[in-house]
């Protein structure tokens, strides 16, 4: 066997050949037996640390809770076996689900493999074959080339009995054609599953169900106006418009910021920690000296513990009390919808202040983007609005009296006539129910040299208009509904009214409306074309589109710049600074921007300066911070100080920015968020723009959480090119991976490296040295190669950065196929190919031609050493899911010796373990494609693939259930990916099937054949099946449409009557109305009819039967508070607002508990243990999710709208001035830290509230971070 000498890998397989049953068993065993120890460990563990192995029954919002699993193991067994898949999916997200299900469907593909091919090849393969030695690796003649596990192999099978390959054929066939059968079926499950969660009355509340990113819009398509001018021909029309704009100075500005807060919480941290422990060491020097005077005896030990333990419980007292200063808090954190209404309105006006004159103010955006002030939509002639909520028709929109302009053509308003309106007698309604005729169904617009803003249909009918969009009907036709995720657009105040009344409406809200022409010459192109200029299309063409609103001097988006500036821009060192801003000054009056101390500072009695904290600056400012200073070059400076004055100026330039929104450029992409969840989908699959590349591609499913903001501001020329580059780089990284592993593997060989380099040689001269270095040998490779195998992600999730992807679900998608085609050419491949990697390459290069024969001459000898690799990684992997050696580390190692800060603890408690999709399907896509490659020429592959794939299923879905959150979740779209990317173990499958058939004798040429028109047919297959189902996989199809209409309104109903909101009386009243005709009668998903009260749900349906029956009417804006209590009346828990964990410890206070000293027995210390560890879980989650809505049902159509309005605003907008968090201590340290930093700089928000130090000089917290805000919870 010629083995590639640069790559250690290549052909390993090769020497599992023949290998027995007895090694197998023995080898196997041991990782068997390890696997037994860590799921008995996990078993033993899992009712005592909670915080580990079942954080999701508590520390999640009340949507994604878990039942808290059985104590029992078989018990456990039963309950995850018998969960249900929609309550995975509600708790878990598509994205989990369908991973289990990958799992289930290779079950489903190998399980009946197993029971069909193993009864019959296995005799075929054994029965007369040149070896039969299955237990040793040894043969009793000597001359027998097939061995062990090999001889039920293909191997095996003589060449005399080349007859028996036909049984080999057809079962390669079934396999093919089941494997095609169960893909098929899950392409059908995943679309009517991923149809249902689209349409699901939960899911088309939240603002991605209808928002769509569009990118590369051209520039003179960059304007609200145009925009909505342009998508408003898709039904229900738009709601928002959020423009980007190239924030890249200012999220670098922010990405500082953040550096230096968290380095001056650190170092002002650390100062009062080194003051308490001087003081602690000078109280003990003390006492021990007055015991000397004294004779004394020391303390005893439980005397100690007693006086630990009272400071403890003062140092929680201290955190838990209202006590402590703040200074510096420049804005009110919003912890309710309510708080952030009134923030975004008062930012709004303060944002329309800044704005230039005459300036187009196109991206608007504040510290929570304006609230009601539209993104995008600036100031024009003079019209001064600020209240139209994105354009969303809330109810009972304001007149803004307008005349009307010229009569426009039927045929140019989707149906609906614009006509010229006198005022006088005929403006005023009609009676009620008196028809109307044709001529008097008229829709009135304003002139196109109105503001955009001031544009209003009114709407003059003769019965209230009913379903989700305004018709025009003919007489006697019944109006239908349709679109129930929009807005009503006409509400009533009460059900049964027929009174008529005039409605305000934008035209976009009915279908497309069109610019004034002022000359129909415009229409066309007047410029004549040369006979020479091919390249333009004939004269008397139309003219380009125009975007409405637009004109020829009304949007300056810059001078045009020659081509060699646009290049420079790019190029690092020679692009233009850009301008300068004049920043208002960061320090107070009287203080000088080089901090000095004055005179007495509380930490002077315990330290001296040189014991303060201190850093030395780097040279550049791209110098990466961890990077360690180098004394005699880099400047050293007191961090303290260095920081104080760094964080005020960033906050005082960041905070400015924020307000001058309009000195970035703005980008060529938008979030355009639609009415209607249907119109969004057929946005994204309509054809836009009439040039290539143009307003694509359209992304729809956008969730504000899963926006990469980084990439933003990416042009597309430079997205491909960087696509290409990344490309390269996979395809580079895949085939030169060998070297770093190869690296690896020789350090195992410390004898053959002395000898080969001399200059080791000082290794072996000592003895010890010696012994040290082979058993560093001996580890540091498997060290070494963990690293690179874990380095791989990292590297590709950069890789998919780089790209300039603008969502995660992109990122994780390309992540996945990267990854998949990495793994499946290092681990499957090139371990099974003896030539190496480089070699093969170039040898099909010359001659592809060869690649059949190539896989037949390696794949049949690397069969047993994948049985080894299926079973190991499945026992391994599964245990070390279920036991989280990681997550022990981390908590009771790494948050000891890291977790310094009370914020660091705080966000270690919070922050549950998360799955990154794209990394994580390809290993069991994988697994997938290894079993398929060998199901038929090594039938035993399918047993030990159940095995792998049972074992992953229960460890995962154990996870799944009970300990990962999943915060963002890309709708399931890598499912189809996988099940795509499992056809690749069925193509090398065929073609070594197609090489083994060729190599054998020329009896085989007609399978060979058969074999290759079977891979025709995969093909086309596959072909067929991605046609059909790639638009399904994506964009909801029209038919569900009234569907979710109808699950809309049972679903408002049922929100309503949980809510209190109506009785049963009220509901069966309206399903009469409903049945008598009264067609407009609708329970909203949106609520309209509440008048803007704020409703929130209770913490659990089990509530409802004691929520009082509030009426609509009775409901005010203001009482959302007061309701909130009647309707849901949460008990208040002890501590419930201290975390229940405050550091290092105290993790066993939420989890383990503390013996007293007063427990005499091991029952009673358990029973006591298992009270504290069930209160702290209960005072945990209602202290992060009790007594506030965080779902996105349970807050009102106006709550919601604010929210969706920041949310999707640049974060570099949204960004919030950081609080520097610091322990409290009883020395007046931190008191003295606090009031310098403010007498410093009133820009610095600073804190001690909510957090002190314990006798152990460890910080503890008692609430929340002064900066933390509940809202970031909700998820939009």
């Amino acid at each position: 066997m010629a083995l590639n000498s640069t790559d250690p890998n290549a052909g390993t397989a090769q020497s599992y050949a023949g290998q027995g049953l007895e090694t197998f068993l023995a080898s196997i065993g041991v990782s068997f037996a390890v696997a037994v120890v860590q799921i008995s460990c996990f078993l033993l563990l899992r009712n005592k640390l909670a915080r580990i192995y079942k954080p999701k029954t508590f520390l999640v919002p009340e949507r994604e809770r878990t039942d808290p699993p059985p104590a029992s193991p078989w018990a456990l067994i039963r309950a995850i076996m018998s969960y249900n898949d929609r309550d995975v999916i509600k708790k878990c997200g598509l994205d989990a689900y369908f991973f289990m299900r990958y799992l289930k469907a290779l079950l489903v593909m190998f399980i009946p493999l197993a029971c069909v091919t193993l009864p019959i090849l296995l005799p075929v393969n054994f029965i007369g074959g040149y070896g039969q030695n299955l237990w040793t690796n040894s043969t009793a003649d000597g001359n027998s080339t097939v061995v062990g596990l090999s001889t039920l192999s293909w191997s095996n099978v003589r060449t005399e009995n080349s007859d028996r390959r036909w049984a080999h054929l057809v079962l390669a066939l079934l396999v093919i054609i089941w494997v095609c059968v169960v893909i098929f079926t899950e392409m059908r499950v995943y679309t009517k599953v991923r149809q249902d969660w689209l349409t699901s009355a939960e899911h088309r509340l939240r603002a991605s169900a209808n928002t769509v990113l569009v990118s590369s819009i051209p520039e003179k398509w960059l304007t609200e106006d145009a925009l909505r001018g342009l998508f408003d021909v898709f039904p229900g029309g738009i709601k928002n418009i959020w423009l980007t704009r190239d924030f890249t100075a200012l999220l670098d500005k922010i990405k500082k910021r953040n550096d230096v807060h968290a380095q001056l919480e650190s170092a002002e941290s650390d100062l009062i920690r080194a003051c308490k422990k001087r003081q602690i060491k000078q109280r003990e020097q003390e006492e021990k000296k007055t015991r000397r005077e004294l004779r004394a005896k020391q303390p005893t030990k439980a005397e100690r513990a007693q006086r630990q333990k009272e400071e403890d419980e003062e140092a929680l007292r201290r955190a838990e009390a209202a006590e402590g200063i703040s200074y510096g808090e420049h804005e009110v954190v919003p912890h309710n919808a309510g708080e952030a209404a009134k923030g975004t309105e008062t930012d709004q006006i303060h944002a329309h202040e800044h704005d230039q004159p005459g300036q187009r103010n196109i991206f608007a955006a504040t510290v929570l983007d304006g609230g009601l002030y539209k993104v995008g939509q600036g100031l024009r002639d003079g019209a001064n609005v600020l209240n139209r909520a994105g354009q969303g028709l809330m109810g009972g929109l304001q007149s803004l009296g307008h005349g009307v302009d010229d009569e426009l053509d039927l045929e140019n308003h989707s149906g609906f006539e614009f006509t010229k309106r006198e005022p006088g007698p005929s403006s005023a309604h009609p009676q009620a129910g008196t028809p109307l005729k044709p001529s008097d169904r008229r829709v009135q617009i304003l002139s196109e040299r109105e503001t955009p803003a001031d544009r209003r249909v009114q709407i003059l009918e003769g019965e209230k208009p009913t379903g989700r969009r305004v018709q025009i009907l003919a007489d006697g036709e019944k109006p239908k509904e349709s679109f129930a995720s929009d807005r009503s657009l006409v509400p009533s105040e009460s059900y049964g009214s027929k009174e008529i009344k005039q409605q305000e409406l934008h035209p976009s809200q009915f279908g497309n409306t069109v610019r004034k022409l002022e000359n129909d010459e415009d229409m066309y192109v007047t410029e004549r074309t040369k006979w020479y200029e091919f390249w333009k299309p004939p004269s008397g063409g139309y003219a380009s589109p125009v975007p409405q609103g637009s004109e020829d001097n009304e949007y300056p988006f810059g001078e045009q710049k020659s081509l060699w500036t646009k290049i420079k821009q790019h190029i690092p060192f020679m692009s233009d600074a850009g301008p300068t801003f004049n920043y208002p000054p960061f320090v107070n009056p009287g203080q000088e921007e080089e901090y000095k101390e004055r005179e007495g500072p509380a930490w002077e009695k315990w330290l001296k300066e040189k014991d303060r904290p201190h850093h030395r600056l780097p040279l550049f400012e791209f110098t990466p911070g961890w990077l360690p200073g180098l004394p005699f070059i880099h400047k050293k400076v007191d961090t303290i100080y260095w920081c104080r004055k760094e964080l005020a100026r960033l906050n005082v330039e960041i905070e400015e920015d924020q307000k001058h929104s309009e000195r970035f450029p703005i980008m060529t992409s938008a979030f355009i968020q639609f009415n209607n969840q249907v119109a969004a989908h057929m946005a994204c699959q309509s054809t836009i723009h009439h040039i290539p590349k143009q307003m694509a591609p359209r992304v729809v499913e956008i969730s504000p959480d899963d926006v990469i903001w980084d990439n933003m501001a990416m042009s597309w020329w430079m997205q491909w090119g960087r696509i290409l580059l990344g490309c390269g780089f996979v395809f580079g990284m895949v085939i030169l991976w060998t070297f770093p592993v190869a690296f690896s593997a020789s350090l195992s060989s410390i004898d053959t490296l002395i000898q080969n380099y001399p200059w080791l040689s000082f290794l072996s001269s000592n003895s010890a040295v010696y012994n040290f270095v082979k058993l560093a040998a001996g580890v540091l490779p498997q060290v070494i190669l963990a690293a690179l195998v874990a380095l791989v992600p990292v590297i590709l999730n950069m890789v998919a950065d780089f790209q300039g992807v603008k969502t995660g679900s992109s990122k994780a998608e390309w992540v996945q196929t990267y990854y998949f085609f990495f793994l499946f050419v290092q681990v499957t491949l090139v371990v099974s190919i003896a030539t190496g990697a480089i070699n093969t390459i170039v040898t099909l290069t010359k001659s592809p031609e060869a690649l059949p024969t190539i896989l037949a001459k390696n794949l049949p000898n690397s069969s047993n050493y994948f049985f080894s690799y299926l079973v190991l990684q499945g026992a391994s992997v599964s245990s070390g899911t279920l036991l989280q050696i990681a997550s022990l580390a981390t908590w009771f190692l790494v948050s000891r010796l890291f977790d310094n800060t009370a914020r660091a603890k705080f966000n270690r408690q919070i922050r549950l373990p998360s799955v990154k999709w794209g990394s994580f399907f390809p290993v069991y896509t994988n697994f997938a494609c290894i079993a398929l490659i060998f199901s038929v020429i090594a039938p035993l592959m399918s047993v030990f693939a159940i095995i792998n794939f049972g074992m992953l299923w229960c460890a995962h879905r154990y996870n799944m259930l009970y300990v990962t959150r999943f915060r963002t979740d890309t709708g399931g779209v890598l499912y189809p990916r996988a099940l795509n990317q499992t056809f690749t173990g069925i193509y090398v499958m065929e073609l070594c099937l197609i090489g083994l058939f060729l190599i054998e004798a020329g009896t085989c040429y007609p399978m060979a054949i058969i074999m290759i028109i079977a891979l025709c047919f995969t093909v086309l297959y596959q072909t067929m099946l991605n046609k059909e189902f790639d638009p399904l996989t994506r964009y909801l199809p029209i038919t569900f449409e009234d569907e979710a209409v109808l699950r809309d309104r049972a679903f408002q109903r049922a929100q309503d009557r949980r809510l209190g909101l109506i009785t049963d009386e009220d509901d069966e009243a309206v399903t009469l109305r409903s049945a008598e005709g009264f067609d407009d009668v609708k329970e909203d998903i949106e609520m309209q009819d509440l008048g803007g009260a704020e409703t929130k749900s209770p913490r659990s349906h089990g509530q409802q039967d004691h929520a009082p029956k509030v009426h609509r009417k009775n409901m005010s804006s203001g009482g959302g508070s007061l309701r909130r209590k009647l309707v849901n009346p949460v008990t208040t828990l002890k501590h419930a607002g201290t975390w229940a964990v405050q550091s290092g410890n105290n993790v066993r206070h939420a989890t383990l508990g503390r013996a007293e000293d007063n427990l005499k027995t091991a029952a009673a210390y358990r029973r006591q243990r298992r009270n504290k560890e069930l209160e702290a879980q209960r005072a945990i989650g209602e202290a992060l999710y009790g007594g506030f809505a965080d779902e996105i049902e349970d807050l009102t159509p106006g709550e919601r709208d604010q929210l969706v309005k920041a949310a999707f605003t640049h974060s570099a907008i949204r960004a919030r001035r950081p609080v520097v968090w610091i322990p409290r201590d009883d020395l007046g340290v931190s008191d003295d830290e606090v009031r310098r930093t403010n007498e410093y700089s009133e820009h610095i928000w600073i804190s001690n509230e909510g957090t002190a130090l314990d006798s152990k000089c460890r910080a503890v917290y008692g609430r929340a971070p002064p900066d933390f805000s509940e809202l970031d919870l909700i998820q939009l």
